[in-house]
């Protein structure tokens, strides 16, 4: 089901009791002195996942028992767990670099899975998006994240406040919802915030298997767009403090919206940033994870894993996806620009 489609039901009769939502801001936490320290930081934070998830869903860390040269930060989606990225992880591993991938807040939980993630809050995705830079700081020279979607968010949100990351890159980032306007999601979005909260499971909830949680709650995807909407916003009034970054899209996505993303890469690049789109094509049938490896709920890793492994090592993608000509400027550029912003 569509997340405007989620948020519509959680508030379409209510609307003339929206109002404006507070901006966030920085919220910067201090940097770890060294590797041992990052280590012991993440030791305490996988001893914390110990207490309420499922064996193996845990934060996942590979070292090479010393800082690296390069630490890749990979964020995985909303209701997922770290074994999402562990493949692609391994692979960059194997690389040399050191490799950690934390577990978002709230998720993989053993009992009631969509209600823990229905306590989610856009804050706590932000500061969960610093605490885990500064974890990063001491494991490698140069710091690298990935996202994907609700992690490709949090990451936007770093590209806004962490200077010290090398480049990010987001994958279907959960920057707006597809098929509703700005305002018309942000109106949703604020009541969605404000109602009780409306949660369904599809099926029965597996306490093992914590990493597919089949249902949705409302407040916990708004309070997603909410910290989406902040970075649209500050990324409209600030230079991004992260100076390279990729997006790499999903033709058949009709969960998030590509609109919202290309003018969010448009904007950062608009003050400074390198910014570079590519997109997975319709043809390929991907889901909105494309990370999935059920090729029964359509993932497709041999063709996904290459292009998000060059990504994240800065070099060209296979074929099997198409850059994009944006963001872009000059003259033409910014009149196809005012033409699109009355489409969002």
């Amino acid at each position: 089901m569509h997340i405007s489609v989620l948020l519509r039901r959680a508030g379409l009769l209510l609307l003339p009791l929206a109002c404006s939502t507070p901006q966030l801001g920085p919220s910067p936490i201090a940097a770890s002195a060294g590797y041992a320290e990052a280590v012991a930081l993440v030791t305490s934070r996988q001893a914390r996942d110990d207490s309420v998830v499922a064996t193996d869903y845990r934060s996942i860390l590979m070292t090479h028992g010393q800082r690296a040269p390069r630490v890749f930060l990979l964020l995985h989606g909303f209701t997922d767990a770290p074994p999402q990225f562990k493949a692609v992880g391994e692979r960059l591993f194997d690389g040399g670099a050191n490799v950690y991938i934390p577990r978002l807040p709230h998720h993989a939980e053993r009992q009631a899975p969509i209600r823990a993630l229905a306590r989610v809050s856009a804050a706590e995705l932000a500061r969960f998006g610093d605490s885990v830079v500064a974890e990063s700081r001491g494991l490698g020279d140069t710091i690298v994240i990935v996202g994907l979607s609700a992690g490709g968010t949090i990451a936007a949100h770093v590209v806004q406040t962490n200077p010290e990351v090398g480049r990010v890159v987001l994958i279907a980032p959960a920057i707006a919802a597809a098929l509703v306007s700005d305002s018309l999601e942000r109106e949703l979005v604020e009541l969605a915030q404000r109602l009780p909260d409306i949660r369904h499971t599809n099926a029965p909830v597996d306490s093992t298997h914590p990493d597919f949680v089949q249902g949705f709650t409302t407040r916990g995807l708004a309070e997603l767009l909410q910290l989406g909407a902040e970075v649209r916003d500050d990324a409209q009034r600030y230079p991004p403090r992260v100076k390279s970054v990729t997006f790499l899209l999903n033709e058949q996505d009709h969960t998030v919206s590509e609109e919202a993303s290309l003018d969010l890469a448009q904007r950062w690049f608009d003050r400074g940033a390198i910014v570079a789109a590519f997109r997975f094509p319709g043809s390929l049938k991907l889901p909105h994870n494309v990370m999935e490896e059920q090729p029964k709920r359509g993932g497709k890793t041999a063709v996904v894993y290459p292009v998000v492994e060059a990504l994240a090592l800065g070099n060209e993608p296979p074929s099997t996806v198409r850059k994009l000509d944006q963001p872009c400027g000059g003259f033409r550029c910014a009149l196809r620009r005012w033409f699109s912003s009355k489409k969002l």
